[in-house]
């Protein structure tokens, strides 16, 4: 029987310029594995593969609109569905037994919610200065590889909100700090 949960192995976002990692989040085999989460050889492993990644899609891969479903390759028995920006190549892996269609789902997702958040400026400055919407992003969409959701419209919203309450605490926080500083200088 086909399993009918559909599943990414991994979200990997890079420098367009240099292929460093921005951001990555892997999920099961084969990057962690019976590796242990956050041990070098899992971290060197992940490298190795964001290395291939870019040295195979940086030159041949085409750059378009969020509309698009974005290219695909494989990578090392991995289906990648990949955008590429002049400044952020944005890539979803999956395994080579899944519906490439949901891992273009999962991008074009994730592509349009950061575009809202981030005001349809998709920079890398914006997106590292934004790092907490990006992790909510992902984490609203996906978790331990299951692809949960896959509406921009969906997890705008429910990013929004969680935005919104970190905001407030923060004003809330800098009230009180201001407060007591006050009562501090008399």
């Amino acid at each position: 029987m086909t399993d009918l949960i559909h599943r990414i192995q991994g979200i990997v976002l890079l420098d367009g310029e240099n292929g460093k990692r921005l951001f990555a989040k892997y999920y099961g085999e084969p990057f962690e594995g019976v590796l242990r989460r956050g041990s070098r050889e899992t971290e060197e492993k992940q490298r190795a593969f964001e290395e291939k990644l870019y040295a195979k899609t940086h030159n041949g891969g085409s750059i378009g609109s969020p509309k698009d479903g974005g290219d695909i390759t494989l990578v090392d028995a991995h289906t990648v569905v990949f955008r590429l920006d002049p400044e952020i190549h944005m890539y979803v892996v999956g395994s080579v037994n899944e519906n490439e269609i949901m891992i273009s789902s999962v991008l074009v997702c994730l592509e349009n919610t950061l575009y809202q958040l981030l005001n349809n400026r998709f920079e890398k400055r914006e997106l590292l200065e934004n790092f907490d919407l990006l992790t909510l992003v992902v984490d609203e969409m996906i978790d331990e590889g299951i692809i949960l959701q896959d509406s921009s419209s969906e997890v705008f919203q429910l990013v929004s909100e969680h935005a919104a309450e970190s905001a407030d605490a923060v004003d809330k926080l800098k009230k009180v700090i201001k407060k007591a500083q006050e009562k501090a200088s008399n």
